[in-house]
Parts: C-alpha cells; structure tokens; sequence
C-alpha cells in the first residue's frame, strides 16, 4: 500500500492511498496519527482504499511535516565501512522538522559560495514504539519506507574553527530534507533489495542498490533503540552509498524501485 500526504483541491491536507495517478481519501489528515493507530488503522485504511473514490490530488506534500525524531545515519554501505571494524557503529546524526520540503518543492543553495552535495537515501518508517528490541524482532516494527535527499553543505562538514565540524548545521538548513512522494508499508518491500538511481539534469549520476548495505536494517534498528525509544512516526534514514555536487539550476530526480521518485530543482537561496 502506498500512503501519501496531499493537498486537495479545496486546500485541505489528506492522507491518502494512491491509486495510479490518483488517490483514495483514508478519512486522516495526519500520518504520524495514522501510524499511531497501528497495524489495525493500517486494515481500516486498506480496506477503505478497496472500495473508496478516487479522486486528484492538486498536490502531493511530503508524507509527514511532523516526525518526533530524524535520526539519518553514514557508514553504512560497503564501500564506506572498507576501513572500520566490521561490528563499528554507524555514524548518527539528527535532522530537524523544519529541513523537510516535499516533491517538487526547491532545494534552496543558502549562500552564494555554499558547497552542496545530494544523498538519495532508504528511509524507515517506525510503526510502534521500540525499546530494546533486538534485531530478530526489529522488523515488527517497521511500518513501511520512504526517500529522502539527505543535502549535505560540506563547508560545515569540514569545519575550519576551533569548534571543529558543524554536523547539525551541514544538514538542517531550510529545503535540505526533500522527503517523499510515498510511505510504502513493510509488506510490499524488501529493504535490502531494491535497486535506486538519481540524476541530475537528465544525467544518471548514481547507480546502486540497498544490497551494498552493510548495516541491515535490523541491527540499525537495534542499535538505535538500545537507548533511545523511537516511536511510530520516527524516521531512520539507511545513508548514502554516493554523494555528488548539485548547483543552482540543477535538477536532482532520486528514484528507488516500488517506493516512487523524488524531485526537487536546486535554486539560489540567496537572490
């Protein structure tokens, strides 16, 4: 099932199932309440979905404004863990709700000089609360997938001051959380094989699947609550297997396979 968030044409903001190009009405206007009602508003929104009316969004919105946490991760694939222990930790960082922005909404470059990079990344979507739960039961608790454009301003990154790299401030400007268009339930994808691709412009820049993943997204989840609960409605994004420049101008489309495409054009912030 493909839940979206969207706008209608009275401006009203729906949850909705997509159904081809258009989408059935599921009577919710919050995703984080509908995964708050757990596996059986999950049922009543499906069932709703078989026989409800479809109608044209006027707008597809980001799946969620509202996340109570963002925890995005790095050192995750293959290629980035070559050098760390095999059982090292996955780097961890936060985002906030303000850097989210939808499909087809701007990415905006915050200064004239700014150094931006995107991440196509896999997103998890927490459906019931996690407390210490261990790998061999995290999957339960997924309710389904999204992408996101984890933009990356890379003068923070490097620092250059005495404080030393500005993580939190590389990654949480205005527009640097494209997030979308759909949240695909858990029983419809296989996290560890799916086959994504982004272009810039027209030109496919990266080609990659989540097999490269080191961390499966049961020890990620593992990991991440052994301390800390995450509730439904949180976001856990896998990391990036590649990052390329983007400019003002640009184009970025980041598509995964059965979860949708994600684009947003790259505009002067500044101006």
């Amino acid at each position: 099932m493909h839940l979206v968030r969207y706008r209608g044409e009275d401006g009203a903001v729906s949850i909705g199932v997509r159904k081809g190009d258009g989408v059935v009405r599921t009577g919710y206007s919050d995703m984080v309440e509908l995964l708050r009602g757990g596996d059986a508003a999950l049922a009543d929104v499906h069932a709703v979905a078989e026989s409800g009316e479809v109608t044209t969004p006027a707008q597809i919105l980001a799946p969620m404004d509202n996340p109570g946490k963002m925890f995005f991760l790095g050192m995750t694939y293959e290629q980035f863990r070559q050098d760390v222990e095999p059982d090292a930790a996955p780097y961890v960082y936060a985002r906030v709700q303000s850097s989210i922005v939808g499909p087809g909404d701007d990415i905006r470059v915050p200064q004239e000089d700014a150094h931006l990079l995107y991440e196509g990344e896999l997103v998890i979507v927490i459906g019931k609360p996690m407390f210490r739960v261990a790998a061999s039961e995290a999957m339960d608790y997924v309710a389904g997938y999204t992408i996101a454009n984890d933009v990356t301003w890379t003068q923070w990154v490097h620092g250059g001051t005495k404080v030393g790299p500005q993580i939190s401030l590389s990654k949480n400007a205005d527009t640097f959380c494209p997030l979308g268009p759909d949240v695909v339930t858990a029983d419809e994808i296989d996290p560890h094989d799916v086959d994504f691709t982004v272009t810039v412009n027209g030109e496919r820049k990266t080609t990659s699947s989540t097999r490269s993943l080191a961390l499966k997204v049961p020890a990620i989840l593992e990991f991440l609550c052994r301390d800390t609960t995450l509730w439904p409605g949180d976001l856990i994004s896998t990391g990036t297997s590649d990052a390329q420049d983007i400019v003002a101008g640009d184009d970025v489309v980041i598509e995964f396979a059965g979860i949708g495409v994600l684009r947003n054009p790259v505009v002067a912030g500044w101006a």
